[in-house]
């Protein structure tokens, strides 16, 4: 059975349970830098599409340098960063282009216990594994997963996308840890093996669930859909390479909010701050290093060893440009 029919029937009754939320009607910038695996540097990276704080650059570390920028987020009081590998997809089987994005939103769940303590200032998180080649190689705490929103289960292609056109969006599922060492801002995830009071590793408490949906919007740029192998990739490869990386820029106000908003299921509640809406609109920081275009961060990858990432051979990387 595919990871697509799993997540379809056992995890879309769960998320329904998520409540708070911020959505994001679009990345405000694509760029080929990752501030928390590779801080400060602009040729390791593969692209990125970024939502929130725009005052994020390669070498951002805490929350007070996030909340000094200007968010494309709804909530004034996230001043988070939040990122994932660009998708992308191709109507000529040779270039590639970011897939139009219908929406973005954070989710904070309650996850399988309450909260006990609100998402710490300067706390970093990654979900999934960008090395990741094959489905079983997946981190299963992250549920990384791919849909057509409102369509009947789809089974996937080779590379884990539905294998046929969705009706209206291509939908991705991430899931990031909810528990956290407040001192050291370590993070993990819940588990009953763990054989604690509130299911965290030893040390750790129960923070509120960050949970990515994002909502991609095919159907101008692919009018003709598809059949078989969808026509898209992320920027990393293979859908088994998902994942998302999270900087909070939360207030600390606003954060401690936000627990009592986790505290049952059934009823969204918004997260309150001081903060008032701006009509600032994000951009880049940082606009003269680095870069958007997604074959030319391939030619820099090229240029360096790249084997954590997964990639056997340079050559092998370098084919992302031509299509995997």
């Amino acid at each position: 059975m595919s990871l697509y029919t799993l997540f379809s029937m056992g995890v879309l009754a769960h998320v329904a349970s998520a409540y708070t939320q911020v959505n994001v009607p679009s990345p405000f910038m694509q760029k080929n830098i990752d501030p928390i695996v590779f801080p400060g540097q602009f040729d390791k990276s593969h692209l990125h599409s970024f939502y929130g704080s725009d005052a994020v650059v390669a070498g951002t570390k805490t929350s007070a340098e996030l909340q000094k920028g200007c968010t494309n987020a709804d909530n004034p009081n996230d001043l988070s960063v939040y990122w994932v590998p660009t998708l992308l997809y191709t109507a000529d089987g040779k270039t590639y282009n970011p897939v139009p994005v219908g929406r973005f939103s954070a989710y904070y769940n309650l996850g399988e216990t309450p909260a006990e303590v609100p998402i710490p200032q300067n706390v970093q998180m990654v979900a999934g594994k960008s090395d990741a080649t094959t489905q079983a190689a997946m981190d299963a705490n992250a549920k990384a997963s791919w849909f057509c929103e409102g369509d009947d289960p789809i089974s996937a292609d080779t590379n884990g996308f539905p294998s046929k056109t969705c009706s209206t969006h291509l939908q991705q599922i991430l899931f990031f840890p909810q528990c956290v060492d407040t001192t050291t801002l370590k993070t993990g995830y819940k588990d009953k093996a763990n054989s604690t009071p509130n299911r965290c590793p030893a040390g750790m408490k129960s923070m509120p669930q960050l949970r990515f949906s994002i909502r991609y919007d095919l159907r101008k740029v692919l009018p003709k859909g598809w059949s078989g192998t969808a026509p898209v990739k992320l920027a990393c490869g293979a859908a088994w390479c998902s994942h998302g990386d999270f900087i909070n820029g939360w207030t600390e106000e606003a954060a401690k909010n936000m627990v009592a908003t986790t505290s049952e299921k059934q009823h969204f509640a918004a997260v309150t701050g001081s903060k008032a809406a701006s009509k600032c609109k994000a951009t880049d920081a940082d606009p003269k290093h680095g870069t958007n275009d997604f074959a030319k961060s391939v030619a820099v990858m090229t240029k360096r060893s790249v084997e954590a990432w997964g990639w056997e051979t340079r050559s092998r990387l370098a084919r992302l440009v031509q299509g995997s």
